[in-house]
């Protein structure tokens, strides 16, 4: 799903917020009215077990799955796998799937209790993403992923978060509600179950959401602010309601923080001293801004992606032809022209090389869309020449790319790590990127290739396509673009005397007191432009 199309579900959900309590049976929810604290919390326990009976794991959960996590792509019906992108014919069975237990069970010692077999919190999955995911927590990662598929990312976390593991994985920002909702009724209706203890070592993840003691296991506050924050960024979807009322005819039982998305607000949040009523709107409280704290002790992480607007990745790719049209600050896309393929975010097996996209369009070197695994690389000057700074297309940093032996293009997530300072060149639309003894970014259009890495011979050529906003493109383009002097001082654009400063939605703005975001800046002689990025 494209993060424009997410934004009109999103706006649809919360219109449309009190249907989704409808969905459960008159009466369902009686229980908690007026109640608060650890009553409220007892009294959801009660209402998740209500009507449940196990299903048997194996063959049978995969018959549930057939009413709770089942899309149909193309006319043919898929497992909806929330840790791939990969769309696998549930009429083939499930090869190369496993049920994934999002709750690790190794937390629990793998006993195949009701837990384990609960399918709240069973998936159909990938299984390298599987394999790859662990037993680790839930969580935000700071740099580049040490592994991804472009919808499950490991890595390690920012800090204040994974409760001293080294590792944590990232869902994709469309499933972050789906889970955080899912680890909340774990941790309500299984509170009880006989948990690993905390002190567990902490680079395999055992424990390190919760605490337990009294047997009893609690969230971690960094836990529950962050599961607070991604419920209220990513609300309850058609797909969350869709498959909580198969739940429902399969196990017999709901999740209540599907039902009711605020209840989380009442036993986690800013609401948890106040009594709970059924009346009225069951929307989450908004998500906390950066510092703002839920909890007065643990401050809500902060946003991985700050000022990133929806309208930032609307816009078209344009050939670079010459070294002169390079620009510290713009966005670019490594292309193979003779494939029309892009570099992707995605690791190659060995995590020593980036996938490619699916096939792309180039029309008179200008590219329109491009695929959402696609790459974006933002060039930072360097002594040596430039960094090569990797993000998605929806802004979220994942590191700078690096090679310090041929044959090896890796994320890695500081600028001062091995292997990161490259030259770049272009002649004649021809892109030439050396990283020394690492060799040249070229792409491997081999069978078994297909990626984009570094080589000391051989191999096919790349291009940079710059990245030109909607509006700049339809209000300034086409120009000669290259470099001018342009300053940064504060919150101020210094720039020669003539120059004109656009805001992105193309409204030309004054060069002093400027809020963050950025700007372009056009010569004098209207005939070249430069990116400013102020405030960051």
């Amino acid at each position: 799903m494209n993060i424009i199309n997410r934004f009109i579900l999103v706006g649809t959900l919360l219109i449309s917020a009190f249907s989704i309590m409808a969905q459960a049976p008159a009466g369902y929810y009686d229980s908690l009215e007026g109640k608060s604290g650890a009553s409220l919390k007892s009294a959801v326990k009660a209402i998740a077990k209500k009507g449940h009976h196990a299903i048997s794991y194996g063959d049978a959960t995969w018959d549930a799955f057939k009413s709770t996590d089942v899309r149909n792509i193309d006319g043919k019906d898929c497992w909806w796998d929330m840790y791939s992108s990969n769309n696998v014919a549930v009429s083939s069975g499930h090869p190369g799937m496993n049920i994934e237990h999002t709750v690790a069970n190794s937390w629990w010692g793998g006993t195949r209790n009701d837990a384990y077999k609960d399918i709240v919190h069973l998936n159909p999955s990938n299984s390298d993403a599987n394999s790859k995911k662990g037993n680790y927590p839930i969580g935000e990662i700071s740099g580049a992923s040490t592994w991804n598929n472009g919808i499950t990312f490991i890595g390690h976390p920012v800090s204040g978060q994974g409760g001293g593991c080294t590792m944590v994985y990232e869902p994709h920002d469309m499933y972050k509600g789906d889970f955080a909702r899912v680890f909340m009724y774990m941790f309500v209706a299984y509170d009880d179950i006989t948990w690993k203890d905390a002190s567990s070592n902490g680079s395999d993840g055992k424990g390190r959401m919760y605490n337990y003691s009294g047997g009893k296991a609690e969230l971690q506050p960094w836990a529950y602010n962050m599961m607070l924050a991604w419920s209220a960024n990513d609300p309850v979807s058609e797909k969350e309601i869709n498959r909580n009322n198969g739940i429902h005819k399969e196990q017999g039982n709901r999740n209540p923080f599907i039902d009711l998305p605020d209840l989380a607000d009442y036993i986690w949040g800013s609401k948890k001293n106040e009594a709970y009523h059924l009346e009225g709107s069951h929307t989450p409280d908004p998500t906390p801004g950066p510092g703002d704290d839920l909890d007065p002790d643990d401050p809500t992480p902060d946003d991985p992606n700050p000022g990133f607007d929806p309208s930032d990745k609307e816009g078209k790719y344009i050939l670079v032809n010459n070294s002169t049209d390079l620009q510290i600050g713009e966005q670019y896309i490594i292309i193979s022209p003779d494939a029309s393929v892009a570099m992707s975010i995605n690791p190659g097996n060995k995590n020593s090389s980036l996938l490619q996209t699916d096939q792309i369009s180039i029309t008179n070197n200008t590219i329109e869309n491009v695929p959402d695994e696609t790459a974006i690389i933002t060039l930072e000057a360097d002594s040596n020449g430039y960094l090569l700074h990797l993000s998605d297309i929806n802004g979220k940093n994942l590191g700078y790319l690096a090679s310090a032996s041929a044959k090896t293009l890796n994320i890695v997530p500081l600028a001062t790590d091995a292997g990161t300072h490259a030259s770049i060149s272009v002649n004649s639309g021809v892109t030439t990127i050396n990283y020394g003894a690492g060799g040249y970014l070229k792409y491997n259009k081999n069978d078994n290739g297909k990626m984009f890495r570094t080589y000391t011979s051989g191999q096919e050529d790349v291009a940079l396509y710059r990245f030109i906003p909607k509006n700049i493109a339809s209000s300034i383009l086409p120009l000669e673009t290259g470099r001018f002097r342009v300053i940064i001082k504060g919150n101020s654009i210094i720039a020669p005397e003539g120059s004109l400063i656009f805001d992105l939605n193309g409204r030309q703005v004054n060069a002093e007191n400027l809020e963050k975001g950025v700007y372009v800046v056009v010569s004098p002689e209207r005939n070249k432009t430069v990116k400013a990025m102020v405030g960051f």
